[in-house]
This record gives C-alpha cells, sequence and structure tokens, in this order.
C-alpha cells in the first residue's frame, strides 16, 4: 500500500543482464545514475529545499558519485564494470525512502537506478 504522496512504481521489467556486455550494463547505470542526478537538483532548485545538514550532505554524495562515474573509462571487463557499480553505490545508501513530498522522485530514480545494477 502506498500514500497519496508516493508515485505508482513502474512495474518491474528488466532487460536480461547476464547477456549484457559490460558496456551496455554500465550506459543502464549511468543513464540511471544521470537521472538520479536531475531529480536532486529538480529538488535541491524547488522552493521547498532546505539546506539542512543531511539534505547538504546527501545533495554532496550525489554530486561527488556522478562526478566520480564521469571520470571513470567505459568497462569492457566484469572487474571493471564492478568498480563502476562502486562508484555508483553511495547513490544507492544515501537516497532511502523516509518522507512524501519531492524527495519521492529521487527514490523512483534510485529505484531504477538499483534494478540496473542487478
Amino acid at each position: 500500500m502506498r500514500d497519496a504522496d508516493t508515485p505508482p512504481q513502474e512495474p518491474v521489467s528488466r532487460p536480461n543482464t547476464p547477456t549484457l556486455t559490460p558496456r551496455e550494463r554500465a550506459f543502464l547505470i549511468r543513464s540511471a545514475a544521470a537521472e538520479v542526478y536531475e531529480r536532486v537538483q529538480e529538488w535541491r532548485s524547488a522552493p521547498g529545499w532546505q539546506d539542512t545538514p543531511m539534505n547538504a550532505h546527501r545533495h554532496q554524495a550525489t554530486v561527488s558519485a556522478i562526478t566520480a562515474l564521469d571520470a571513470l573509462p567505459e568497462p569492457t571487463t566484469a572487474d571493471e564494470l564492478a568498480g563502476l557499480l562502486d562508484t555508483a553505490r553511495p547513490l544507492l545508501l544515501e537516497w532511502r525512502p523516509s518522507r512524501p513530498g519531492p524527495e519521492q522522485q529521487i527514490f523512483v530514480a534510485v529505484e531504477r537506478l538499483q534494478r540496473a545494477c542487478q
């Protein structure tokens, strides 16, 4: 059950990840991470943004993770892909559903990233 502020979840339909190449998986992960970043930036720019220490920390963690992802070369091996996954992990750890409101769009994007990382 969800409350009125929680957006509906998308049906779980993901590509057959075992057959994807490291570059293809990296593309899915980078795309999903970029969406998380966009949602975080929208939230930070919204009138309801509160510059609390927690919000500032989560915003900075997001910016740092995206910067680190952008600096990584395209993976060609499973080990390189694992490094990309480790770099994206802070996005998964920082954003957990906790409140209704604008942050819910971030949580939906993080769930997409979670599926891309699986």
